[in-house]
């Protein structure tokens, strides 16, 4: 069990702000560790190691830094930040309830088909979105806002990867690749606070709260690998390109494809 909610803290943490699909990842550990349940404590310190690694990167306000190349620093307002914060989530949230209200979440984690698919079709998107994306547009508007917090939502299928759908989305909207990133990053701030107030109201109605060594190990584990994430993704994004991520999302579809076929 210590060695599974260790791997899975990796996992998280590497797997949450780069474009390659957490929730898909966490499915497909799960799939081939059957004898081993996720309980929801797992997932509370998984989300709560991401969330401080989030407001510990961006507390040392480093898109002032010259390390982070190709960006217009002004294309991303305090107002429009603040926008983005607050409303983004909201689309992916009332989805989330209908999914939660009918029991549609657990369904589709239960076909690894499905999130195989999604994993496959949504790395070909974000190649696209790559590729014939430019640096178009000066800064993000409302209307940008809106796009990027309705497709969002999709990410709540397995395999879609939150982070790559802001990404596809705002490449195709003519951001950079570093401010596509920004955006998907500060994007994920709500949808992690949220997840994690879900998670701990779960916990607490099931009068189910147990604090281990080991599940704080798993916090800074998460912590660590998030922050870590984070760096290469808004500092190195623009560097190694998002084909390494199209690639490797390809190739882990198709062997998971041969494996259940």
């Amino acid at each position: 069990m210590v060695e599974y909610l260790l791997l899975l803290s990796i996992v998280q943490g590497i797997t949450e702000f780069l474009p390659i699909s957490s929730s898909a990842h966490l499915v497909f550990i799960n799939t081939f560790s059957q004898t081993i349940d996720q309980s929801v404590q797992v997932d509370l310190s998984l989300h709560i190691g991401s969330l401080l690694a989030l407001i510990v990167y961006f507390l040392q306000n480093p898109l002032k830094s010259k390390k982070i190349t190709n960006y217009n620093p002004d294309f991303l307002s305090p107002r429009n930040s603040i926008y983005l914060i607050l409303f983004s989530a909201l689309p992916t949230m009332l989805l989330a309830y209908f999914f939660l209200n009918y029991n549609l979440i657990y369904t589709i984690r239960e076909n690894i088909r499905v999130i195989v698919w999604c994993n496959l079709i949504f790395a070909l998107l974000l190649f696209l979105g790559d590729y014939y994306g430019g640096k178009l547009n000066k800064s993000l508007t409302k209307k940008n806002l809106f796009v990027l917090a309705i497709f969002q939502s999709i990410s709540l299928i397995p395999g879609v990867s939150r982070s790559g759908i802001c990404i596809t989305v705002s490449r195709f909207l003519g951001f950079s690749r570093t401010e596509s990133s920004i955006i998907a990053t500060v994007m994920s701030f709500p949808i992690l606070f949220a997840s994690l107030i879900y998670i701990t109201i779960t916990i607490y109605q099931k009068k189910d709260i147990f604090l281990t060594n080991t599940i704080f190990l798993a916090i800074i584990l998460s912590f660590l690998t998030s922050y870590f994430s984070i760096k290469i993704i808004i500092e190195f994004i623009d560097r190694i390109k998002i084909y390494p991520f199209v690639i490797y999302r390809v190739c882990v579809s198709l062997i998971i494809l041969y494996f259940i076929s």
